[in-house]
């Protein structure tokens, strides 16, 4: 694995406020599911005073009252840290709490589209592999990229990847890569990074000719991108929109394939608004 550098160790950031409030929010759902009440509500009101729309106002905007501003990506140290402390429940929150169906869509559009065994296999934000584990053997050689040691470290005991690699999956791709890939898978990781130009170039030097890009991202309504084409959530995730995907893709010489809504997982009992992306890359 390669160590990282972060770009930041600003713990007050509103981002890594706002992944916290998801992990402090999963904690005390995991807390009554088990019948502990009283530690759930002691949990809660620890943390009352974490008030999520002041920091975005306060902080996110970086000096301007818009309470609507939205940064180009999230920090890295902020992911890091969040999905450290995560990494050993992950799987079993995101796939028994969140009906998380990322893996499942990835595959599914895997054979959707091609009945051939893949060469090599990059799989961006690949947390503890479980998009890996849907794609089994369609793929001779994988490599795996996270910002969360802890991710890997649960990967590895997995023994999925080939190559993992502790860096940022933009930082990853800016770098030209000998062999490329003929696949490069992205589940759930999109919706971190906000700003997607330097992934979709990185992608672009980095794939095989003809190789295919699968990805999902989040997504909302034509009303939400009027002043970007891609927006934060209150969980401190991007939303894009499908028209930005489609242009930049096509920009960095990739053709596309499919772009489809889904559902990639639940959240408070309601479906998350969300798009899966099958491209292929035909040269600039």
């Amino acid at each position: 694995m390669m160590n990282i550098n972060f770009n930041s160790d600003d713990e007050d950031n509103p981002i890594h406020a706002a992944l916290k409030k998801f992990l402090i929010d999963s904690q005390i759902q995991d807390l009554k599911e088990a019948g502990k009440f009283e530690e759930a509500e002691q949990l809660a009101l620890k943390h009352a005073d974490l008030d999520l729309n002041a920091i975005e106002q306060e902080q996110l905007a970086s000096g301007s009252n818009d309470e609507n501003f939205t940064p180009d990506t999230v920090p890295e140290q902020c992911v890091s840290t969040t999905f450290d402390k995560y990494a050993d429940n992950f799987d079993q929150h995101l796939t028994k709490k969140l009906h998380y169906a990322v893996p499942e869509i990835i595959q599914d559009k895997i054979s959707k589209f091609t009945e051939d065994q893949f060469k090599r296999l990059l799989d961006l934000g690949c947390g503890t592999g479980l998009c890996a584990e849907a794609i089994g053997d369609r793929a001779l050689h994988k490599t795996g990229v996270d910002l969360s040691e802890g991710m890997l470290i649960q990967a590895d005991e997995k023994q999925l990847y080939d190559d993992l690699y502790l860096k940022d999956v933009t930082e990853f791709l800016g770098n030209d890569w000998e062999p490329r890939w003929d696949l490069v898978i992205a589940g759930d990781t999109f919706p971190y990074l906000g700003a997607l130009e330097d992934a979709v170039a990185g992608l672009a030097k980095n794939i095989e000719p003809n190789g295919k890009v699968i990805f999902t991202t989040e997504t909302a309504s034509d009303e939400a991108f009027t002043e970007k084409p891609y927006v934060m959530g209150s969980r401190g995730r991007f939303a894009h929109s499908a028209h930005y995907l489609r242009e930049l893709l096509e920009a960095s010489g990739f053709t596309l394939v499919e772009i489809e809504k889904v559902t990639p997982r639940f959240e408070n009992g309601e479906p998350v608004q969300g798009l899966v992306v099958v491209a292929e890359y035909k040269g600039a």
